[in-house]
């Protein structure tokens, strides 16, 4: 997996990049630098995440991350 598909990946389930950092316990700065291939050797780590996240809404467009 790249960072480009990682990128792809979190933009498909609608997350921020803070959402993902925070579920990870690194920083925005720190998730941003994965992404962008600077920490390729958590790509893989940062993939297996964002994979797992849900989006959990309700019809009125609430809902949280889990």
């Amino acid at each position: 997996m790249d960072a480009d598909t990682l990128k792809s990946m979190r933009l498909d389930k609608r997350l921020t990049q803070q959402e993902v950092a925070d579920r990870m316990g690194v920083s925005q700065a720190h998730y941003s630098k994965i992404e962008r291939g600077e920490k390729s050797q958590e790509v893989v780590e940062a993939t297996q995440v964002v994979s797992r996240m849900r989006y959990r809404g309700n019809r009125t467009g609430g809902g949280v991350y889990r």
